[in-house]
């Protein structure tokens, strides 16, 4: 019963993920740098609070292996506290790094895996991904993720719910009003110019 359901969730975000890519809204945060185990994958961001490894790649070789991702720092030098592993497959519940119930990473070729992150993080807060061995404390493959993503990220990423025009409409619409308010200003300008005329009566 239990592997039907695993293999029902995997079904249901392999749909999600599909979902995502055709509606073109993912944003791509780089590479996995592959280290130890075949471990590859490029990692995406579906919304502020899933992340999407495309194409991913892992031996299965590892005894405690699992997604693991971090708000400071790196995989080798890190807060535990600011961690969090990302289980896969996703079933409702999060765990912290000491958590011997996280579920072991399984071997994959070239798998669409979906990472849903706990409530205190964001796509936007995380500084690095590992697949990470916490029996030997090795970094089987890692992504640091880019400096410019951290801050950007929260604003680029909504930003198809938004349309452009809306902005441009707005910034278009004071210029017209302010051109019929510039020439009633040059009429009275010429009204002073009959005063001019009684400087013969000196003579």
């Amino acid at each position: 019963d239990s592997l039907l359901q695993e293999i029902l969730t995997m079904l249901i975000l392999l749909v999600l993920a599909a979902a995502a890519a055709v509606s073109g809204e993912k944003v791509k945060i780089g590479d996995i740098k592959t280290l130890h185990h075949a471990v590859s994958g490029e990692v995406y961001a579906l919304d502020d609070k899933t992340l999407m490894v495309q194409n991913f790649n892992y031996d299965g070789a590892g005894p405690d292996a699992f997604f693991w991702v971090g708000v400071e720092g790196t995989p080798a030098q890190t807060n535990e506290d600011t961690t969090a592993i990302l289980a896969h497959p996703f079933q409702g519940v999060q765990y912290k790094y000491r958590n011997e119930d996280a579920p072991i990473l399984k071997a994959a070729s070239n798998e669409a895996v979906t990472l849903i992150l706990p409530e205190n993080m964001k796509v936007s807060d995380i500084a690095w991904l590992s697949v990470w061995c916490r029996k030997f404390s090795v970094d089987f493959g890692n992504l640091i993720f880019p400096a410019e993503l951290q801050t950007s990220s929260a604003s680029a990423l909504p930003s198809p719910l938004a349309p452009p025009t809306n902005d441009l409409a707005a910034k278009a619409e004071p210029e017209p009003e302010s051109e019929p308010e510039s020439e009633p200003e040059s009429e009275p300008e010429s009204e002073p110019e009959p005063e001019t005329e009684p400087e013969p009566e000196t003579e």
